[in-house]
This record gives structure tokens, sequence and C-alpha cells, in this order.
């Protein structure tokens, strides 16, 4: 059932070099292909427990069920070492523990031979029905918590690759590359020396752009070795006025860019550009219009339309990874990336 067990994992790994997962994934784990082994046994004693407290008369007709699963211990061990040639230590404890209520039984008298009295048959029946209502109640409701839980065990499977820094290289080397550098805009914040570089195309009008803006945000708390450069883009030439006031509140103060941006996109958006009204902001500035020319180049350059689009180092953020997965790799080389 994907249950991850620190105790469970230590009794399985006493033998060197085995595990009980390459047992129990084999096919010889299922009667016919249906009933796997574990389900039998959880079952069996399951319905032992649930008989010996409820009609503790049948106990003497329990040890001689008993008797039948002994054979298939034999099985089991031979299984695994002739066939398998893995030792599931866990199938192991349940063969001797089979043994061990034999052995017991003996030793307190309940073994003895049935009067087959009809009174026995329908204690039997009983016994039959309840071994066989709880197989297969397992086996039907096994599966229901087993998707539950595979689902964040495959979650868990896969951000341990995604964080593995050299299959996210390996990825991210097959992304289309535009050629981005600090000169592209001045609208940067996050780590100056950090080795992962993210170029956002963003729109300030963009409801995606702003929910990124938070993202990348939160991004820069996890992880410091990251720097982020802004190109701005318009839908429309009547808006671009809008890209020169935040270019400009950014000339203006260079240690508070991400703010204007948070603040921007939480209530900017509305306003458009009655919220730069008190800041004093002339976007006629040569300056600022030659900034905003350097975002038109690098857009016609790269032909890049869609907002948000996010770089790291140059390369397409691959499909596959969200910008959240990027807190992983705090020691990322940008040297190792090029040498590749």
């Amino acid at each position: 059932m994907h249950v991850q067990n620190h105790y469970a994992d230590k009794i399985c790994s006493l033998f060197k070099y085995n595990d009980c997962n390459n047992v129990l994934e084999t096919k010889a784990a299922k009667l016919w292909g249906i009933f796997g082994w574990s389900e039998i046994g959880l079952g069996y004693f399951g319905a032992n427990t649930l008989l010996l407290l409820f009609l503790p008369q049948t106990v003497y007709l329990i040890a001689i069920l008993n008797i039948f699963t002994l054979p298939y211990s034999f099985w089991s061990v031979w299984y695994q070492k002739a066939k398998a040639k893995q030792w599931c230590v866990l199938c192991l404890i349940v063969q001797a523990l089979l043994w061990t209520i034999f052995i017991v039984n003996w030793l307190l008298g309940y073994i003895s031979i049935p009067t087959c009295s009809l009174q026995e048959l329908f204690l039997l029946i009983l016994i039959g029905c309840c071994y066989i209502a709880i197989v297969l109640g397992i086996n039907l409701i096994a599966p229901k918590f087993i998707s539950n839980r595979l689902i964040p065990f495959l979650h868990q499977s896969l951000n341990s690759l995604k964080a593995d820094e050299n299959i996210f290289k390996s990825i991210l080397k097959q992304q289309p590359f535009y050629e981005t550098n600090d000169s592209d805009s001045i609208i940067r914040f996050g780590n100056p020396a950090g080795a992962l570089c993210l170029t956002v195309l963003s729109n300030p009008y963009c409801y995606p752009c702003s929910r990124m803006h938070k993202r990348i945000e939160q991004l820069l708390h996890k992880n410091n070795n990251i720097k982020v450069q802004y190109i701005l883009s318009s839908f429309r030439e009547n808006l671009n006025s809008t890209s020169k006031y935040l270019i400009a509140a950014c000339l203006n103060d260079k240690n508070s860019i991400i703010k204007i941006f948070t603040d921007w996109f939480e209530k900017g958006k509305e306003l458009r550009d009655e919220f730069f009204k008190d800041m004093e902001l002339d976007i006629n500035n040569p300056e600022i219009e030659i900034e905003f020319q350097k975002h038109e180049v690098w857009r016609k350059k790269t032909q890049i339309r869609a907002t948000p689009t996010v770089l790291v180092n140059g390369y397409q953020l691959p499909e596959n990874y969200k910008v959240e997965d990027l807190r992983y790799f705090t020691e990322f080389s940008m040297n190792s990336l090029l040498n590749q």
C-alpha cells in the first residue's frame, strides 16, 4: 500500500541486498493473479481474531485449520530461495508465526479430532464464510486505499526527480534558448550574484503575470541564489505609458523594485496611470524612453509573445517544472550548465 514505516523498513533490510518488495511484487505474490497472499494473510489472522473474540468455542476448529496453512510455509520458503532468490523478512516472520500457533495449540491441547456433528459442520461453514468475507472485503477495499496513497507517493517520487540538479540541467538544455543579459532591463531584484537568473516577460495588466510575481516573491524567500529580471510588454500601444511609469518608478528607487511591482499588481491595475500620480514621475525623460526601447528590442528579437514567460539562464522553463521547483537548486552552478 506504499506505506512508509521506519520500523518495517528496518525489518525488511535485516538481510543485506534484500528487500521485501522484491518478493511482494512478483507474480507469485498473488493467488490466481487476483488475491494477494498479503490480503489472504490479513484476512486469515483478522478472521481468527474476530472468531476468538466473539466465538471462543471455535478455538479447536481454528487450531485444525491452522494445520492446513503449514504446507504454505514450505512453498513460501522454497519460492524465495529457489525462484525469487530474495528473502522477504516479513514473509518469513509470518511463516514462523504459523508454526508458533501450531506449537502453542498442540501444547495447550487445542488440537483434537472433530466429531463431525451438525453443530461442528455449521461452525465450519460459519468460519469459512468469515474467512471468505474478510478476504474478499480486503481485496475490494485495498485498491481504493492504494490509489489514495499512490498519488502522494508518485508526487513525492516526482519531486525527488525534479529536485535532482543533473536531471533539471539536462531537461533545461533541451528547451528553446534566448540570449539574455543584465543590460536588457534595469528591473532587477533578488540576489545580484545569484547563479540562477530568471528573465520574466511580464505584462502590467496580465492577471497570470500578477500571480507569477507573487510566486516569484515567495520563491526568493526560499532560495537566495536567484536573481530576477523583468521585461515589460503591453497588450496595446496605448498601455505603454504604464510600462514607462513602472520603469521610471524603478529608476527613481532601485532598492524597492520588488515592492513597486507587488503594490502595482495588488492595487495598481485598477487605477492604471492614476496609481503613479503622487510619485511625481516624468515618463518623457529620455533615460526612460531608452530603457523602454530596450524592452521593445528584446521582445522583437526573441519573438516571444506569451506572458508570463519565464526563462532560466536564457532557457525557457520546462513545462513539467514550476517556478516553485527552483527552490531545490540552492547550489545551482551556472558554469556547470554552460559546460554540459
